[in-house]
């Protein structure tokens, strides 16, 4: 774990918190369970010694995990405050069904718009067919054409881009390099008849889950439902090679609720070592209450002021 300053949305406060901290929809500790309960206390006395006073924050700790007590216990301990916040997961069970056992759990309205839609795309493009790079070489043109695609997708609804950054293209890019054929799932569907992708998955394949991350489509191909499509075909390979199930990551979009049939849930703590501390109130009572009463329109405020600036640059180079 490491001290870092927050940006604005943590009101630039410095808090203790493991590298990447937020980013990654699970953190549960790296460490071998059965010494869990004799290990994490006493990095968590060093982490204290080292670092002192203030907030510290472990998010996104599945509840399973055995650490998460471990944590309560210690903060208990030493007399902490500490504040919890929840999200879960929607996810889909295979447990070695075929997908037309699968495939019960869903509404009939559901099944049915999953076969119309592919027999409309299939016209369109033909045949479709789940394409993953066997080398980096090979997946290179294909990521950049997914930090295009995903972008436009975006801004066209009004949303920041997430890839107009360098250092978010940097970073996928270096995933690829270190992590193609070592958990990384880079797919694309494709028709026979096309010479271009229709819908992108940028994710991970952990534990014999498939964890769906950071999916994009073509916009011109929005009425056949492409994601709907490639999730689809993804559930028939699972269930063909005997995948533990489909893991749609946090977040409880409708469209994860029309394939999953249980959830995970997940807990952040902050906790303070001080009785009152700006920056522990802050990210236990100021920050959850803003997220929850304004996250969605200080995204499309984002997305604005991207459009605005981009149309300024326009003006200003011309």
């Amino acid at each position: 774990m490491t001290r870092m300053r927050t940006d604005v949305k943590g009101l630039y406060f410095r808090r203790v918190s493991p590298l990447a901290p937020g980013i990654t929809d699970y953190q549960p500790s790296l460490v071998v369970q059965k010494e869990a309960g004799r290990v994490l206390p006493l990095m968590w006395d060093a982490l204290r010694k080292h670092y002192g006073g203030g907030v510290y924050w472990w998010p996104n700790v599945p509840e399973s995990d055995p650490a998460l007590e471990l944590i309560r216990e210690y903060l208990r301990a030493q007399g902490m405050q500490w504040f919890e916040e929840e999200e879960s997961s929607l996810r889909l069970t295979f447990g070695g069904r075929p997908l037309e056992e699968v495939e019960k759990a869903w509404t009939s309205s559901h099944r049915k718009d999953v076969r119309r839609q592919r027999k409309r795309m299939e016209e369109q493009v033909g045949a479709l067919r789940i394409w993953q790079p066997e080398t980096v070489a090979e997946a290179e043109p294909v990521l950049e054409e997914f930090f295009r695609v995903h972008d436009e997708k975006w801004l066209e609804q009004g949303f920041p881009g997430l890839f107009d950054d360098e250092r978010k293209r940097k970073f996928f890019r270096a995933i690829v390099r270190r992590l193609l054929g070592k958990g990384l799932h880079f797919s694309t569907l494709r028709g026979a008849n096309e010479d271009r992708d229709v819908s992108y998955h940028f994710g991970f394949f952990s534990g014999g889950w498939m964890q769906w991350y950071r999916p994009s489509y073509r916009h011109e191909y929005q009425v056949y439902s492409p994601s709907k499509l490639h999730i689809g075909m993804l559930m028939e390979r699972g269930c063909e090679q005997g995948w533990a199930g489909f893991d749609f990551l946090l977040g409880q979009e409708d469209y994860k609720r029309q394939w999953a049939d249980e959830a995970m849930v997940v807990k952040s703590i902050h906790a303070g070592s001080m009785g009152f501390s700006p920056a522990y109130y802050w990210f236990s009572e100021g920050r959850p209450l803003l997220k929850d009463r304004y996250a969605g329109k200080l995204l499309l405020f984002r997305g604005k002021l991207r459009k605005w600036r981009e149309s300024f640059e326009s003006k200003k180079g011309t």
